[in-house]
């Protein structure tokens, strides 16, 4: 007998007391979401937007209407002039951080760029409400049999793709299967999903091989996203995407821009209110942070410590969530010299983390050591994970050479984009101080993450964990995300006790229960080494203040990888000032 979800459901007035009390979350249609690891990458950002509707005229003077900064009980804090009466029409220019390399979520990992736009296209069966909560969005409903082994997608009846194929069961069945035959998701899909099925035309069965509470979040991943049925067919479509979203596809230009119109039969009523939308790749942050101060640009995301200090002091618009991803080293266990412990020790100890918080993100960031940021489950103090001890390090770089008669030799591959370089450059001189000899290889982002996820690499650098619940992101640190290609688990490693700690935790009700899985995952991962646990890192989502509908990224969307669906109610105000500036 399956459990019905009510259609409409109770605000949460706490996330805390809900996980205190052991309340099994609802999932029925509402606002917004986020999963578990389909979405393979972590990279950097959504960012930016510049309006049509009458060009915005430069260095135009703040309004008084500022707000101070109002946290939410999710470490969410908006601030920034209030929203003006919304306005259909318009254009906006959104700049990104890095170009996505094609917009097909069954044959790309996408990055924070690539679901930014993405989420313009497509339609998410599940998303993120106002309170943290998966609920559903493209879908009806999702109810869960007695065990949480079953769960059963309601489907709309009135849904079409851009190039009009109806949304129907057997679709939503076609791409399910498209998923799990993927290189890029088909590993850890196919160790949870063991059959997807039709029941009807608006009915689609997935049973899962554990019970799995929490399995709706896994559906406001990529692997939520539903594309049109033309699309699986043609690789070639990745780079002119059809989908259900509140965009259309117009052109795209190789890093340049990616531009699309407004879906005039869009499901959800009075929705876009933009005429069209523009996103364009701007990997440089202090030009990001420039265009935003011109008017050129009117959104940008960053995590920027020097931006966000004065963004915080200026009348612009903004979203902060304090508890966002996770910065850090993924270290190739399965390569020399990374399947050594005692060079995976060497390294963490060489690793002035706490120097890169300083110079890189100008004190923002928080330390991190662990994938449980604060305030998640699973979150210690002090895990046992090694903090910075140049002395050790060189010990153990001796140590090291002892064990195998080689140095402490290896590549360490990042993105090449301003922050991480100065990131890169700041950590090489403690490596080299201990003894270890390092060749570093700057590579354009996806680029960089191809190889670390085909496993062709020994060091690299990255962000990733920002989802609220650890069940999310148990997929890159789990042993079915390995495979002999692709591997979700960057650094291959993984414990049968891991393994077993997470499946624990995914079938409880108790969030006692899952917090001691979780901890104990955090110990072993401080006192195995695969990561080197960088900084817990903050995000700003800032706007002109003439852009309505950035509030809706409060619901924690800001940093993880996963749909925005709050894209689609972005729209720009005739009346409110063009541009923005900092208070002295």
């Amino acid at each position: 007998m399956r459990r019905r979800i009510d259609q409409e459901p109770a605000r949460v007035e706490d996330r805390r007391t809900a996980r205190a009390e052991g309340r099994h979350a609802p999932c029925v249609r509402g606002r917004r979401a986020t999963w578990v690891g389909l979405s393979m990458v972590l990279a950097v950002a959504l960012v930016a937007c510049g309006a049509d509707a009458g060009a915005p005229s430069s260095g135009a003077a703040a309004t008084s209407t500022t707000q101070a900064m109002i946290p939410n009980e999710r470490g969410r804090i908006t601030g920034g002039p209030a929203d003006t009466e919304i306005t259909d029409g318009g254009r906006l220019a959104f700049g990104l951080e890095a170009e996505p390399e094609g917009l097909d979520p069954t044959r790309f990992a996408f990055s924070q760029a690539g679901n930014t736009v993405a989420s313009a296209v497509f339609d998410p069966l599940v998303t993120i409400d106002a309170d943290g909560k998966a609920v559903p969005y493209l879908a009806k409903a999702i109810d869960p049999n007695n065990d949480f082994t079953v769960w059963t997608v309601t489907l709309p009846t009135d849904v079409k793709f851009h190039d009009g194929t109806p949304l129907t069961a057997a679709v939503v069945v076609q791409n399910l299967e498209a998923y799990r035959a993927s290189v890029i998701t088909g590993p850890p899909i196919h160790e949870i999903i063991t059959g997807v099925s039709e029941t009807d035309p608006t009915h689609v069965a997935i049973t899962l091989r554990l019970p799995y509470r929490n399995f709706p979040a896994a559906l406001t991943s990529q692997i939520g996203y539903m594309v049109a049925p033309a699309m699986l067919a043609d690789p070639g479509l990745a780079k002119k995407p059809i989908g259900t979203g509140p965009f259309v596809f117009d052109r795209h230009q190789d890093n340049v821009s990616w531009s699309l119109r407004k879906n005039p039969s869009y499901w959800k009523a009075g929705l876009p209110h933009l005429d069209s939308i523009e996103f364009v790749p701007i990997a440089d942050d202090s030009k990001r942070m420039e265009k935003l101060r011109s008017g050129t640009l009117d959104l940008m995301q960053t995590i920027n410590g020097t931006d966000i200090t004065e963004l915080r002091q200026s009348d612009f618009k903004r979203v902060e969530n304090r508890n966002g991803d996770i910065a850090f080293l993924t270290l190739n266990t399965t390569k020399p010299p990374f399947d050594s412990l005692t060079a995976r020790r060497a390294v963490a100890y060489a690793t002035d983390s706490a120097k890169l918080r300083h110079e890189v993100y100008g004190d923002v960031a928080r330390p991190a050591n662990s994938p449980y940021g604060t305030g998640k489950l699973g979150h210690l103090e002090d895990n046992g994970f090694p903090t910075f001890n140049p002395a050790k390090a060189a010990q153990l770089v001796q140590q090291y050479k002892a064990e195998t008669g080689a140095d402490l030799t290896f590549t360490f591959i990042t993105s090449a984009d301003i922050a991480n370089a100065q990131g890169s450059q700041l950590l090489i001189p403690g490596f080299e101080a201990a003894g270890m000899k390092v060749t570093l290889q700057q590579l354009p982002q996806i680029q960089g993450i191809a190889q670390i996820a085909a496993g062709n690499y020994q060091m690299g650098q990255f962000r990733l964990f920002a989802n609220a619940s650890p069940e999310v992101d148990s997929t890159f640190y789990r042993s079915n995300s390995i495979a002999q290609g692709i591997s979700l688990n960057f650094p291959r490693f993984a414990t049968p006790e891991i393994d077993r700690l997470t499946e624990h935790a995914a079938g409880s009700g108790s969030p006692a229960e899952q917090a001691a899985d979780y901890e104990q995952v955090s110990r072993i991962l401080a006192d195995q080494v695969p990561y080197i646990w960088l900084a817990e890192l903050d995000w700003m989502l800032a706007a002109n203040p003439r852009v309505n509908g950035v509030r809706g990224a409060a619901n924690g969307t800001l940093p993880t990888i996963g749909p925005k669906t709050w894209v689609a109610e972005l729209s720009v105000s005739k009346t409110a000032a063009a541009t923005s500036t900092t208070k002295p």
